[in-house]
């Protein structure tokens, strides 16, 4: 199998994956309706993936039109998804645009399966074929179907549709986050344009290959989505504010009880008789003077409470234990008042007759205050989790580069070696054994991962930092020796464990080396220089990775997500890295080196001690 196969059935494999991730979002955050979208974008894409790889493979043009003709359906379900996503994230104001780029694109396909072999080609005359990185691919040869033009007519006004957006957005003063947002959406879908009109009219003779703008389209808005992890954070710390508040109002209740300033009643058990204070009458709503009963109390709690206020009367005046109780009493009006109640009943001095006292404070406001921070509460849970698909789809996309591009390298020089007379069975041998080990590591950080954000604690177990150190560089050997890197390594003797997750500070350590190693790449060779060096102090365990390449131009930044300074790079490797030591109670920073280039420095408390 050539690595476009390869390349096609792993972005198949991401996208499937991904889909079911923003799919369970949404069953959790229905009213979301941008997390659906995006699954059913993804969703398609592997529907893309799929047929498009059939027309590269395709043998004869019977063959490339069938799956030309099924190419459509889910470039249809796709375009209906972007559509969804550029009016729910952008809110364009001309929504006959998109309504009418929808229709235009289900008419296209109707015509697929009414005109011609396909809606692209009224009649294939023949295959040739091209070699694409490595491997032979086919492309079609045929007359143009006039029916094509519906189609892209229906790109045309999707770009419409998104300048619309764009423009709106930055009207309403959303800044340059949607400007961004739409100018990127308009790149991606005016490339495939220029791609479809060059390539099905006959301008310019090449395969097709909309399967990875697809995948760029779904990044960029996944990463859009990811943005509002920030947003869940603040909610969360204002949530921590206001259950500090509260507790803070039950002190000062407390405080106003011990003060007097709450009703106070009590009941004689032998005489029936009541007395209470004027507090306790107004909590009640009683009358401000004259004889009361037990059953005046009683009548004015809620139906619903009164049966358990009653019991716990009832039992106090048989024993010397303590109750409390929280129930609703009505008022005069009508409304409905909150009341916390401590109550117990006491023997008289000749021991043949019992009282009950009682105090009783209104609690209305913190029973508000206790509903309205529930439902928000309950707000930022399906805020948090949908955040954590989106925190954990980005990160998977990230921390499975390497094990990927370690799988795809090796398959790669098996192959080669395959071509030899004979083939060197043992160095086959060793590396299928890479292999094997590199996806069981891509399992690994796929598990872990996933119960870091599950559980919010890492799996911890007693690890020693330089036994580390040295298994990241046997993994990350070949790559280090094809760029010409040389490590130095100064490691403590004697460093004490960490308690901590093996696979994911080993994957802390993968980011840091490749990082630095990508830093030097475009030095000289025999000047590409990388330090490694790990001691211990009072406070734990420090690791520094350093480098003499191109330096950071804003160390503060670089742990931001989404920032990055490597072409293509994603942004999100020292994010994870931050994430994954905070939740070790560790920390991460970054400095400039001396002699130039850039040193990112991690800590651990020993002995697993975890702030």
């Amino acid at each position: 199998m050539g690595w476009v196969t390869t390349l096609y059935v792993i972005i198949g494999t991401l996208s499937a994956t991904i889909a079911g991730l923003y799919l369970g979002a949404w069953l959790v955050q229905m009213e979301a309706w941008s997390y659906l979208a995006l699954a059913v974008l993804e969703a398609s894409i592997v529907g893309v993936a799929g047929t498009e790889l059939g027309m590269l493979r395709a043998q004869t043009p019977v063959d490339y039109a069938t799956a030309l003709r099924w190419f459509q359906v889910p470039i249809w379900s796709g375009f209906v998804a972007l559509a969804g996503l550029v009016y729910l994230r952008l809110r364009p104001r001309f929504l006959v645009l998109g309504w009418l780029a929808v229709a235009l694109r289900t008419l296209a396909l109707a015509a697929t399966f009414g005109s011609g072999p396909n809606l692209n080609y009224a009649a294939l005359t023949g295959i040739e074929r091209v070699i694409l990185l490595g491997e032979p691919v086919a492309m079609a040869v045929g007359v143009p179907n006039p029916w094509m033009a519906v189609g892209q007519a229906s790109l045309v006004l999707a770009m419409l549709f998104i300048i619309d957006g764009g423009i709106s957005a930055w009207r309403r003063g959303e800044g340059a986050r949607s400007l961004a947002l739409a100018s990127t959406l308009l790149v991606i879908v005016s490339i495939g344009t220029v791609q479809v009109v060059s390539v099905f009219w006959g301008f310019v003779r090449m395969p097709i290959l909309i399967t990875p703008l697809f995948l760029l389209l779904a990044l960029v808005i996944g990463a859009e989505l990811s943005l509002g992890l920030p947003r869940a954070a603040r909610a969360e710390r204002n949530l921590r504010l206001k259950d500090a508040a509260l507790g803070l109002s039950e002190q000062r209740l407390s405080l106003a009880a011990e003060a007097a300033d709450a009703g106070f009643w009590s009941l004689d058990a032998r005489s029936k008789t009541t007395s209470a204070t004027p507090k306790t009458r107004e909590l009640f709503g009683l009358p401000p003077d004259g004889e009361l009963a037990l059953a005046d109390f009683l009548k004015r709690v809620h139906p619903r409470d009164r049966a358990h206020l009653e019991q716990l009367v009832e039992a106090a005046l048989g024993t010397n234990e303590r109750y409390r109780a929280e129930f609703r009493v009505l008022d005069a009006d009508g409304g409905i008042r909150w009341l916390a109640s401590l109550g117990r009943g006491v023997d008289e001095n000749d021991g043949t007759s019992r009282t009950l006292m009682e105090v009783s404070v209104d609690i209305t406001a913190r029973m508000d205050q206790l509903d309205s921070i529930y439902r928000q509460r309950t707000r930022l849970e399906r805020l948090s989790r949908a955040e954590t698909a989106a925190e954990l789809s980005a990160a998977l996309a990230h921390e499975l580069n390497q094990p990927l591009g370690a799988i795809l390298a090796n398959a790669e020089a098996a192959q080669a070696l395959l071509n030899g007379d004979p083939p060197d069975l043992d160095e086959l041998r060793e590396i299928l054994r890479d292999i094997a080990s590199a996806d069981r590591r891509a399992a690994e950080v796929i598990r872990h991962l996933r119960t870091l954000v599950d559980r919010g604690e890492p799996q911890r177990e007693s690890l020693r930092l330089d036994d580390a150190i040295a298994r990241v560089l046997e993994l990350l050997g070949n790559e280090i020796d094809d760029l010409g890197v040389r490590v130095d390594l100064s490691l403590s003797s004697g460093l004490p464990p960490v308690q901590a997750d093996r696979i994911l500070i080993e994957q802390v350590l993968v980011n840091l080396v490749d990082n630095a190693c990508a830093a030097v790449a475009e030095n000289p060779a025999g000047q590409r220089r990388v330090s490694v060096t790990a001691r211990a102090d009072a406070q734990g365990i420090t690791v520094a990775v350093a480098d003499n390449g191109c330096g950071l131009p804003d160390p503060q930044r670089v742990f931001d997500a989404l920032y990055t300074t490597k072409p293509g790079g994603l942004g999100l490797g020292l994010a994870i890295v931050r994430s994954i030591l905070t939740s070790h109670g560790g920390r991460v920073w970054a400095e400039p080196t001396l002699i130039g280039g850039a040193t990112i420095a991690f800590s651990l408390p020993s002995g697993g001690a975890a702030s």
